[in-house]
């Protein structure tokens, strides 16, 4: 999960920033004056949240975790014969076939090691499918939300979602890198992460490939946030994922 929300908030939230920085800074308001009540034409959204309440998110991670739990097969039954032969040689240090044991384990060190790079490859590309697949959808959710809702810019940002993320030392670092795009202060009405979860969640819901039946996240032991927030909901794409 982390790489996926890294590496799409460093594409969306760089070119959100370097799409509309402005460098003018706006005259103090006299003393009592309440904001303009013109609706927003730049929203933001927090990346962190929508990864977290996307169910089709959800379910790729869970996928990839399983996935992962199939191909290590191998590494496990291969790392508890390891660890065996180890303590029977810690335990017999004379033993009669001490040096078939020690070769043993060098042979069973070698085939973790090559196994565990093919396994990370093979994870790592499919990594790449899934997190080019969810940046697609959640592009065609948020182009269609500021059009509808007349939104000249959309800013991703990556910030805490949990009470306990707000005084994380590495969500503070992120906030601080200038490719997040990261806004100090977001008005309630300009962010419309609720609107992008809710819409991608209506548009892209998780389904299991052999029954065809809609995927439950909440029982993949994953965390559900989120705050209700105004906005336009779009239509949903028509066939093929296209938008209407």
């Amino acid at each position: 999960m982390n790489r996926t929300l890294l590496i799409l908030s460093a594409a969306l939230g760089a070119a959100a920033l370097f799409a509309g920085t402005a460098s003018a800074q706006p005259g103090a308001p006299a003393a009592g004056t309440p904001p303009p009540a013109t609706r927003p034409t730049i929203a933001v959204f927090n990346m962190a949240a929508v990864m977290r309440d996307f169910g089709q998110a959800k379910y790729q991670v869970w996928l990839l975790n399983k996935r992962k739990d199939e191909l290590s097969k191998n590494i496990v039954v291969w790392r508890g014969e390891y660890i065996k032969i180890q303590n029977d040689l810690r335990a017999n240090p004379a033993h009669p076939q001490k040096d078939a044991m020690a070769k043993r384990m060098l042979d069973l060190a070698r085939m973790i090691e090559d196994e565990d790079r093919n396994v990370s490859k093979v994870l790592n590309d499919e990594a790449s499918k899934i997190i080019s697949d969810l940046y697609d959808k959640m592009k065609a959710v948020v182009d269609k939300t500021a059009e509808l809702n007349g939104y000249h810019i959309v800013f991703a940002y990556p910030d805490a979602v949990t009470a306990e993320e707000i005084n994380s030392a590495y969500i503070k670092e992120l906030k601080l890198k200038p490719p997040a795009a990261q806004p100090f202060y977001v008005a309630s009405h300009a962010d419309i992460t609720s609107v992008v979860v809710k819409t991608l969640n209506g548009w892209y819901p998780p389904v299991d490939p052999v029954t065809k039946q809609a995927i439950d996240v909440s029982k993949l032991d994953v965390p559900n946030t989120g705050n209700g927030v105004p906005g336009t909901n779009p239509t949903p794409p028509g066939p093929g994922g296209k938008l209407p």
